[in-house]
């Protein structure tokens, strides 16, 4: 029945008003209770459990920098770190705007944090005194007990929020039973004065109630695709709208977890795997691009480490916007890591994407070396038995599987081939794509 609550409410009165009203004063009551709890669940909690996820990652980018600065000892590595550090305090900071947390565990966390910093601190100092022993030590016992004593006060917290969370899950739970035992009550007893509209009303109230629990239950269960649907234009409705939204944030947050690269941004090994998954399981062919620089560790040893960072991330924003400006809306870009990158898409698209990276790189690359370098078209590094080379500028190669004319059925079959093509392709001493085991271009 697509009426409001207020509309049957309305019609009932024709067979018993005080019976009815009771009725619908009590279930609006009830879902004012449920919509304010899942209010809560969907935006406190949410909220909280994102920037949870930001205080991690800043974190565990604080330790990537320490690493970096002992091995390197780079300015840039010493100011990235204190980026993350107040990062992580301004996060922390809206968390306890929040108000959903206990104050104890937000200080205890404050507290490993600020005595994780400190030891940086005197690592910098020990390195600045030339005193690198001591300092290595300083990261191997103490700043490393001090960050697996963040992470454990992160992961206290997390699971407080959880704990809180599935408070106020049961809260649904038990809020529902008591509204459908009431519910059927006063219908049995309005059921003499108007069998009809009770049993109507009295049965709808039921099975949206007992859908709701079995939303609610799967929810608590991890499982945020398969809720049951109520149909109407009612506050139950509204409700079951209301908890697939829910669900919705909460699986978008669920997907943040993933191992995306901290330089790119861009999907990690796990979602590539995932990703490979699901389209093997389909029926429809793809195309699974293998994306690899040539010379770049050539290029890394010339021109430091930064710079290779930088040119990676020029690489990822280059490839970001040829998918985005000649690739369609379902294909999928991951950073697998170093200068190796994946691309799936379209059997049909793949010739024309390729052909575009290898443009856009070829005219681009050379801005990356230093102007005598780019004259003289090479670079001289450090080959694999540490001795001098002359180097070419670097060249792009990619490696192309395709499912229409290769027949794969798993994954590693996939890894297995586009690795040697990568190899064929690299023999070519300039950008190439190579499309299963034929030179294309």
């Amino acid at each position: 029945m697509n009426f409001s609550i207020r509309q049957k409410i309305f019609l009932s009165y024709i067979v018993m008003i005080a019976f009815t009203l009771l009725v619908g004063v009590y279930a609006i009551s009830t879902l004012k209770n449920l919509n304010s709890i899942t209010t809560t669940i969907l935006f406190n909690y949410a909220t909280v459990s994102e920037k949870l996820t930001k205080i991690n990652d800043s974190a565990l980018a604080q330790d990537l920098y320490e690493k970096r600065y002992l091995m390197l000892h780079q300015r840039d590595a010493e100011n990235m770190f204190w980026d993350r550090a107040r990062e992580f305090k301004f996060y922390l900071a809206e968390l306890v705007k929040t108000g959903v947390y206990e104050s104890s565990v937000t200080e205890n966390i404050a507290a490993s944090h600020n005595k994780y910093n400190s030891l940086f601190a005197n690592e910098v100092s020990l390195v600045g005194e030339g005193r690198g022993r001591e300092a290595e030590e300083m990261s191997s016992n103490e700043m490393k007990a001090a960050f697996s004593g963040l992470l454990s006060s992160l992961k206290d917290m997390d699971l407080k929020i959880k704990a809180q969370q599935n408070s106020y899950i049961n809260q649904t739970n038990v809020l529902s039973e008591r509204s459908l035992v009431i519910t059927s009550v006063l219908s049995f007893i309005s059921l003499v004065f108007g069998i009809l509209f009770a049993y109507l009303i009295s049965e709808h109230l039921n099975t949206a109630i007992v859908r709701l629990k079995e939303a609610a239950d799967s929810i608590k269960s991890g499982d945020f695709d398969n809720l049951p649907e109520i149909k109407g234009a009612d506050e139950l409705a509204d409700l079951a709208l209301s908890f697939k939204q829910m669900s919705g944030r909460l699986k978008e947050l669920e997907a943040m977890n993933l191992d995306a690269n901290p330089l790119t941004k861009l999907p990690g090994n796990l979602a590539i795997e995932k990703e490979l998954f699901t389209r093997l399981n389909e029926t429809q062919s793809f195309s699974f691009c293998l994306i690899d620089l040539d010379n770049f560790k050539a290029f890394n040893d010339r021109y430091s480490y930064a710079r290779g960072s930088d040119l990676i991330e020029w690489l990822a924003n280059l490839l970001i916007r040829i998918k985005n400006d000649y690739g369609a809306e379902g294909d999928f870009l991951g950073h697998i890591g170093g200068d190796d990158f994946i691309l799936i898409c379209s059997p049909d698209r793949v010739q024309p994407l390729c052909s575009k990276i290898i443009e856009e790189f070829d005219r681009g690359i050379i801005e990356h070396y230093d102007p005598e370098d780019a004259k003289k078209g090479f670079i001289i590094s450090i080959d694999r038995n540490d001795k001098p080379a002359m180097f070419g500028i670097m060249t792009i190669s990619i490696a192309v599987v395709n499912t229409d004319r290769t027949l794969v059925s798993e994954p590693k079959e996939v890894t297995q081939k586009v690795s040697e093509l990568k190899q064929y392709a690299k023999t070519f001493a300039k950008s190439i794509y190579i499309m299963d085991r034929r030179r294309v271009k």
